[in-house]
């Protein structure tokens, strides 16, 4: 063996870089949910009006929603706005499996110049 080579099998590489602040068990995509989340939830607690867009969105496809669907219309018309909020900000199972699939789809809640600068601080830094 060349005396430059070296035994990498015990080496650790790090799956993220370390300012890419992955709560335990996510993946990039699932950081680029959690971020356009808190960008949501800011949206919704200024303006609270905003949750119709969500229930009509989910109205509008009302007879093929998924389960998931239906659990997000529930929480919509059901839950305090702040308990939706906390939720899409939440960095736990619960949180990232919600956000999977939240009714809140570009403008106004994200705008694709941020959604485009979430990607790039995932992926470049």
């Amino acid at each position: 063996m060349p005396a430059l080579a070296r035994d990498l099998s015990q080496v650790e590489v790090q799956a993220f870089p370390p300012w890419l602040d992955l709560p335990p068990g996510y993946i990039v995509n699932d950081w680029i949910a959690w971020q356009k989340g808190k960008l949501v939830a800011q949206r919704l607690r200024q303006h609270p009006e905003d949750v119709q867009h969500g229930i009509n969105w989910l109205k509008r496809h009302e007879d093929r929603l998924s389960a998931h669907d239906l659990e997000w219309l529930q929480m919509l018309q059901n839950w305090p706005l702040s308990r939706v909020a906390d939720l899409l900000e939440a960095g736990d199972d619960e949180g990232q499996r919600l956000r999977s699939g939240m009714p809140f789809k570009g403008e106004p809640f994200v705008s694709s110049q941020q959604m485009e600068a979430i990607r790039e601080r995932a992926y470049c830094g």
